[in-house]
């Protein structure tokens, strides 16, 4: 009996040691675990971003961010992109924080900020000083770097096309663009009309620039034109401009009816057609059963293309004649029935009127001239009444330079077309003395065979 109460007893002994012994552990344990918890709340990086978000003022805000804010070209001004986004994306939301798990360390504690749900920048801590320490391997945290969002992230980027003829510097945002930038230096322009549309042999081309991506207002000019307007809506992120030429070219062309005309390789059609006419048979219908040819006027302007003018009549190149207002006038080339009679007849008649209006008293030089025109024609009246003022004319010696009988045509079998192209030297005797006078002129002739003789119908000057 005395030995099962000293058993009872140990055993009660041997629990009221281990209770003890628990308790002690558990105060030694509770009292590392609140000391741990102490020095832990102390230490948490939170701490010191939430005190930093107590301290910073939305402008505050702001301006640390906007001094990191940036990523964006020459030709825009981060600080004022930055203010548009912060004015439109964060001014006025409550801001808030989040801790980057995948960045953070021993080294370092990243938060990212936000303005509502935008994000708004970095706020990275590091260890206060790595030689004070807390215990529990804990330290404090100090602000290390606030570095805003990339701007090229938040904003839509466009980048800048600019098409600009050669010789004329784009300027965007103010900034002239240098040939850094040019993308292509031989683009064609397509805003032109039909008609420059199918040139072939000779087409402006324009230099083509790119810039960007730009995020905030664009304004595209250049010193010849000023401020120019996009080309429609952005595509696939680019927008695009033209500067167009300031000079523009025209051109007036007459030609006989038949002859293909071309400018820079595209053939003139009725569209470019502004007038037609048979002026130079006028009168003449007693004589050409069949009528004559009509001369077609074409005439275009806005082009931004110089033109380059040819011409052909049957495969025959033909070559221009600049009349006195800037007309290229084209002629059918010399048929290869003309005949010795026609050449005399053009001949004879330049000849005589030559010598009827390069002298004094030239009654004789009337009748021969006469002779040689088709009566009751408007160049046999208009001849016939010139005598009078011919007589009151000066005397006037001709030195001969340059004389041509070309485009030999015939109209039927009675009448046939030619031109006469002359440069000459003239000294005109007056009462007070001489005068000296270079002269160049061109005539397209029409003549008439009548009774077996080719008489001069109608003379026309296109020089």
């Amino acid at each position: 009996m005395a030995k099962r109460r000293k058993k009872s007893h140990a055993w009660g002994a041997f629990l009221v040691f281990w209770t003890v012994l628990l308790l002690m552990l558990g105060c030694v344990v509770c009292f590392a675990l609140y000391q741990y918890a102490a020095v832990y709340e102390q230490t948490r990086p939170e701490k010191t971003m939430d005190a930093l978000m107590a301290e910073m003022s939305e402008s505050d805000w702001r301006e640390t961010l906007a001094a990191t804010a940036g990523g964006v070209s020459e030709f825009e001004d981060a600080r004022t992109l930055f203010d548009g986004y912060f004015d439109s994306a964060v001014a006025g939301k409550t801001l808030s924080y989040r801790r980057d798990l995948s960045r953070s360390d021993d080294t370092q504690t990243v938060f990212v900020v936000y303005a509502g749900r935008t994000r708004l920048g970095e706020v990275r801590l590091v260890p206060l000083r790595e030689e004070i320490r807390f215990g529990f391997g804990r330290t404090q945290w100090q602000l290390d770097s606030i570095t805003a969002e990339p701007l090229t992230d938040k904003l839509r980027g466009l980048t800048v096309q600019i098409d600009a003829p050669d010789g004329v510097t784009p300027i965007l945002n103010g900034i002239a663009l240098g040939t850094e930038k040019i993308a292509d230096p031989a683009v064609e322009l397509t805003d032109v009309s039909e008609l420059e549309q199918r040139f072939t042999t000779s087409r402006l081309r324009m230099v083509r620039y790119e810039a960007g991506p730009l995020y905030g207002e664009i304004t595209v000019s250049s010193a010849e034109g000023g401020e120019i307007a996009p080309i429609g809506d952005p595509e696939n992120g680019v927008l695009r401009y033209v500067i167009m030429p300031t000079t523009t070219y025209s051109f007036r062309v007459q030609a006989p009816e038949g002859v293909e005309v071309s400018v820079c390789g595209a053939v003139l059609g009725e569209e470019q057609v502004t007038q037609r006419q048979s002026s130079i048979f006028r009168k003449l219908d007693d004589y050409l059963p069949d009528g004559g040819y009509q001369t077609l006027l074409y005439e275009y302007d806005g082009l931004y293309t110089q033109p380059e003018i040819s011409a052909a009549y049957n495969g025959t190149s033909l070559t221009p004649m600049l009349s006195q207002d800037g007309t290229l006038v084209f002629f059918y080339p010399s048929d290869d029935n003309i005949s010795i009679a026609m050449h005399e007849a053009a001949e004879g008649f330049f000849d005589a009127y030559m010598y009827y209006t390069s002298y004094k008293y030239n009654g004789a030089a009337l009748n021969d001239l006469t002779n040689r025109i088709l009566p009751d024609t408007e160049l046999y009246s208009y001849v016939t009444h010139s005598y009078d003022a011919m007589i009151w004319a000066s005397a006037t010696e001709m030195n001969q330079k340059e004389l041509r009988f070309d485009n030999f045509h015939r109209v039927g079998e009675t009448c046939f077309t030619c031109t006469i192209l002359y440069k000459a030297d003239f000294t005109a005797t007056q009462w007070h003395g001489t005068e000296s006078y270079e002269r160049e002129d061109g005539y397209q002739m029409v003549f008439i065979r009548q009774n077996g003789v080719w008489l001069a119908a109608t003379m026309s000057a296109f020089e």
